[in-house]
This record gives C-alpha cells, structure tokens and sequence, in this order.
C-alpha cells in the first residue's frame, strides 16, 4: 500500500479547504453512462495544482449508475508533474496508482474516501479515475453544450477540454483496444486540504526485463522554512540509501519484485514514503497468435512481452502441456471448432503466468471485442455494418465467426449475414442491394463472453471488396465506439468498421449511429493453407417477374464431388447458365442487347439450359478428381427467360465464384 505522511501527521496547523471543486452535477443533468458492458470504466481528464504549498486530496465524490452492481471499486492514477492524459489514454507506463477507494453504493452522487491522501505539488498532472462496478454518468454531446471547459479555485483547476471516457480492463486502466469518447464531463467534486508536508514519486518504467533502468520522480512539497532540504532513496528496501538527488534513475540488473522508499527532510524532520512491490523486472505477459497453415492444423505464434525463458501450451483444456516450444503447431481432429488453448510463460525468479482464450481452429482476424454500447437496450434486433476487402486473390472461406452478445447465458440468439458489392456506404436504407449469406442460431455465452458462430454453410468471400451486415435476432449486439473508423489487416483481407442500425436492418427509417465497430472475429480458410473449396456471391444481376434471380450452391466443388448450383424466381423454370473463366471488372452492361441495367460479371465462355420445376432449376456441376484443379475458379451466372421484361425477354441472376477444393 501506497502511505503518505503529511504535516498533519507533524504539525497541528494544517489548513482545510474552504470547500470541495466540484463539476457540473446538474443543470443539465449528466445523460451519458457506459452501461452495456461490464468491463471497468477509465476517466481521464487534467488538474492544475496552483497552490503554492501544494494540496493534498482526500474525497472523491461522483455521479454513478448502478447497472452494473453496487460494490463500487475505485483508484485514481496520475501522470508525472508537467505531464497531460492526453496521448496517454492507453499508455500504461506514463500512470501511477496514486490511491484506492470502496465503497457499497446505490447509485447517484456517491462518496470514495481515499485510502491514501495524495500530495500534490504544484503543477499540473494528468488523472484518471478508474472505476468498476460504479460507472460514471457523464455529460456528453448535446447535454454537455454550454458547459465550462475548466473549473477553477484559488488552489485548483480542473481542465475537462481533451476529457475522455473509455472502456477499460479490470487489472489494467490503460487496456483494451479503443480511446474512447471525447469531450466528456465527469460529474464530480474534489475535497482537499491545502499546504503541509508530503511525499510521495513515481517511478518509470514500472516492469521490463533486467537489467531495468527505472526515472524515479519525487512528487513531494513542504511549507516548513527552507522547504525539502534532502532526499534519501532507498531502492530495495534494505535500509541502505541508494541516492540522494531529486529525481534519480536506477538499474535493476537482477530478477526481481523491489520495495522502494522515499525520506524527505525539513527543519521539521523526516517523512517517508514507501511503496510495496513498486518494481517488478522479469515478469511476462504473455501473448500469442494463432493461424491455420493445413487442414486442421494450426501454428501459435508467441507474442508474449519480454521474452518468456519457458512456454508451456495447452492446445485442448485438459490441464496437460502438449508443447513446450515457442512457436508450435498443432493438429486438432475438427475442422473449424472453437478450442481452449492456455500459454503458460516463465522467465527468471518470477513465478508462470498464463493466458487462456478460445480460438477456432482457422486463420482468424479480429476488430475488438471492447463492447460498450447497443443500439437501444432490449431492442429485439439491431444490426452492425462493415467492409470487407480481400485481397487473396482466390478469395477465402468463412466457416465460422465470434460476436459480442449482451443475451444472458443460454440465451438463443440469431445471427444473420447479409453480403453487398462494394461498400456499405449508403445503403443502409435499402434491403434489395443484400443478399442473406448466413443465418445460425446458437445459444449466447453471456454478456462480456464471446459468441461462437459455427457455419453450417461456409461463405466464401471472393477477392475484392463488399459490405457486410451482421444482424443479431434477440437482442441489439454489443459494439465499440472507438471516435473513428477501425481498419484491421493481414495477409489476406482487411475490415473496416463502419456503423450500426437500430431495428429493423435496412429500413430507411431506423436510426442509424457512426462510427461504430462491431464486435466480430472471422475464422476462414484458404485455398493456399487447406486446398479449401468455396461458392460464393460476386454481385448482383437483374430483377424479372420475380425478383432477381438466386444463384447459389447447395454443396462445395470438391474434387470428385460436384457443385449443387440452384437458381431460383424463374418465372417459367427456366434459365440458361453461363459459366466463365475470366471476371469482368467493372462488369459488362447488357444494355446493347436490350437487357439495360442487367450485370454481367465473367467472359461467359459456356452456356448450359437448366429446366426445373416450380419457379427453380438446379445444376450438378461435377469435379473431376484431378488435383491441378485445385485452386481454380469458374464464375456462374444464369439468365432467366421472362418474357416482357426487357427487349431480351431475359433476368439475370446474381453472379457467384466457385472455387475448386478438396
């Protein structure tokens, strides 16, 4: 525990405050609050400490909901004297626990005693408040118009210009993937006293590996005559002084968890500081990521920081390492199932620290699983949109997804996914430019959980880009506002996040939020990795009597398999397939012909009748059994005879890709 002795504990003429520096509470009322998550909440914002004899804090009041319990836990960190929160919201290296809070409440203006008064001399810092089961309401966008940036007393300024709210991680105030949202107002109120004696520092960087070079920064103030007169480090807690000056560096060369004091002398006396486990060198945390590279076959790559000295992998949840090698591969017996895998690291004299998370067993890409907001709480669907550029040239297969849904445990939850070509960038209003791709029901693993989604159908994604929609049924799904649009990459594809749609998806006038980012993985497979087989859409054709005609498979081109190709709203059952070999881009308007408005999207180099029965045909595509066909494509597109829909007398269905696999 962080102890700080000030005057009071000397002298008896410490002065009060005459009262606490409070925020807005009301006028208008605090309106904002991220409820849809249970993940800790971080504040961060500025003070400016203009008292001479510096202050020392000890309440902290704020405005909290109860959404997410009542057993409030809070602490309050700070940067270096002279230093901002801003570009230091996920900076855990810049920040200090300066002290902790707890406290059962029921929600509005609760009180946080601090466990450890904070001394702080005057210059300006950087604070966050991190908050867990007592979020925060907040002013923000309309609600915070007309409000004061900076509020000021004779010995304080609180400066909420840059204030940001952000989710955030129980042990770590500064994880997660997202800034957050700016500006915003925390409701609150700051108790302090004014002058005296305190101590305390900060020290930076906090962990590494040895040998550990640590910028000790003493964060004292005396209104005793002649002010701080010495400084007295001691490093390691063993009673000997290590330095003398101000704000001295030291190198841990050896593994270690370190105890670090600080004594600082008036012509009152002595008065210490001194930090339990302040220093910690040779702890890792570890990391890794996962991709298929066969059949089945998946090769983890650690990414843990530093380097561990041992791994220990769990590839399956038995509680039994399988490998102890950095970068293993291993062979599951399922294709595409979500499996428990644990890393246990070790390096030095620190004791093994382990990560455990699900993967499928799949190439994976991932936006963020930060959650924080849904569309309307309750709301029976709700849907997120987002572009998807592959740049694999033979495309690549989804056979599963993770998404973040707020159903409670057990829950059923559907979700559905809707493909365009192109961007989804306005088109968000009109349901006819979509296509359905997938619709699976699962049960939810539960608010803050991952979801997982098996296909029982893979889609396949050929190369170029197109707007996705994923709608979930039963409840809005969970989703990110990071300030921006997110773009995630690698070798394969990239996702851009864009936006969600309130219930229903499609519908010109449900509301619609920007930027957002949903909360989903792709587990897929290439031809490259796995010889994978896949059908899927390109874009889309012409509408009959009927509607645009379908174009889809109900069976993957595998090599002595056959691709199941049907197509549907044929107004007399009866179309013309047309098979080609090379992609048109952009595709050809058959308006010469007298088809205006009617796409094709390959060289049509075959035609095929297909006659069928009840406004549908089908055709078997066989697959030779030879394996230089692996990998190849053939583009399928089928023209419906619909006599006095055009000059032509012809629709044009959608057209899709068929990748050859085995």
């Amino acid at each position: 525990m962080i102890r700080h002795l000030t005057l009071a504990a000397v002298l008896p003429s410490l002065a009060l405050a005459q009262s606490p520096l409070e925020t807005t509470f009301a006028n208008p009322a605090p309106g904002f609050v991220v409820t849809n998550t249970p993940s800790p909440i971080t504040g961060l914002f500025d003070i400016n400490v203009t008292e001479p004899q510096g202050i020392v804090l000890t309440q902290i009041d704020l405005q909290v909901s109860a959404n997410h319990g009542t057993n409030g836990q809070f602490a309050v960190y700070l940067t270096a004297p002279g230093t901002t929160h801003v570009g230091n919201q996920m900076n855990a290296a810049a920040w200090t626990l300066a002290s902790t809070a707890a406290t059962v409440h029921a929600g509005g203006r609760v009180t946080f005693i601090l466990q450890t008064p904070i001394a702080l001399a005057p210059a300006t810092y950087g604070v966050a408040f991190h908050c867990i089961e007592a979020n925060p309401v907040y002013h923000g966008g309309t609600a915070s118009a007309g409000l004061p940036q900076t509020y000021v007393s004779s010995e304080l300024t609180i400066d909420l210009t840059s204030m940001r709210m952000r989710t955030s991680d129980p042990i770590d105030p500064f994880g997660g993937t997202g800034n957050g949202f700016s500006p915003r107002q925390l409701a609150m109120g700051l108790y302090y006293t004014i002058g005296g004696t305190s101590v305390d520092f900060s020290g930076t960087p906090r962990a590494g590996p040895s040998p550990l070079t640590v910028q000790f920064t003493s964060i004292a103030t005396s209104s005793a005559p002649g002010g701080i007169q010495a400084y007295v480090w001691d490093f390691d807690n063993d009673g000997t002084p290590d330095a003398f000056t101000q704000n001295p560096q030291h190198t841990y060369t050896q593994c270690g968890t370190y105890t670090v004091s600080l004594q600082i002398v008036d012509s009152v006396g002595g008065v210490t500081v001194t930090k339990v486990d302040y220093i910690i060198t040779d702890i890792v945390t570890p990391g890794f990521t996962n991709q298929i590279i066969a059949p089945n076959t998946v090769q983890f790559t650690d990414t843990s920081t530093p380097t561990p000295g041992a791994w220990a992998w769990d590839f399956d949840g038995d509680g039994l390492t399988d490998s102890t090698l950095q970068n293993p591969t291993f062979m599951f017996n399922n294709a595409c199932v979500e499996a428990t895998v644990s890393l246990t690291t070790t390096l030095a004299c620190q004791p093994p620290v382990t990560v455990t998370r699900p993967i499928a067993v799949a190439s994976t890409i991932e936006t963020t699983f930060q959650g924080g907001l849904v569309t309307v709480g309750g709301a029976p669907s709700a849907g997120n949109y987002f572009d998807v550029d592959v740049t694999n040239p033979l495309g690549l297969t989804v056979c599963a997804v993770h998404v973040n849904s707020g159903l409670a445990v057990g829950t059923p939850l559907t979700v559905n996914l809707y493909q365009t070509e192109g961007t989804y960038v306005g088109k968000t209003g009109d349901a006819t430019l979509w296509r359905l791709i997938a619709s699976e029901t699962v049960s939810s693993a539960g608010g803050g959980q991952r979801t997982f989604v098996p296909l029982s159908s893979p889609v396949h994604l050929a190369f170029g880009t197109f707007g996705i929609c994923m709608e979930h049924i039963g409840a809005s799904p969970t989703y990110t506002n990071l300030g921006a649009p997110l773009t995630i990459s690698n070798a394969d594809l990239s996702i851009t996040a864009g936006l969600s749609q309130a219930d229903p998806v499609f519908d010109p006038a449900a509301a619609t939020y920007s930027p957002r980012v949903a909360n989903i993985a792709l587990h897929y497979s290439t031809s490259a990795a796995t010889s994978v087989a896949g059908y899927g859409y390109l874009g889309s054709g012409c509408a009959g009597t009927l509607g645009v005609p379908t174009n889809v498979s109900t069976t993957q081109p595998v090599l002595g398999g056959q691709a199941t190709i049907v197509v549907d709203n044929l107004p007399l059952s009866i179309g013309v397939m047309a098979l080609g070999t090379v992609r048109s881009a952009p595709p050809v308007d058959l308006v010469v012909v007298g088809m205006p408005g009617c796409l094709l999207h390959h060289n049509a180099v075959v035609l095929s009748t297909m006659i069928g029965v009840a406004n549908s045909a089908t055709l078997n595509f066989g697959v030779p059994i030879n394996v230089a066909l692996i990998g190849m494509q053939i583009y399928t597109q089928a023209a419906s005879l619909d006599p006095g829909n055009n000059a032509l007398g012809f629709a044009l269905s959608d057209a899709a890709v068929m990748l050859v696999g085995q």
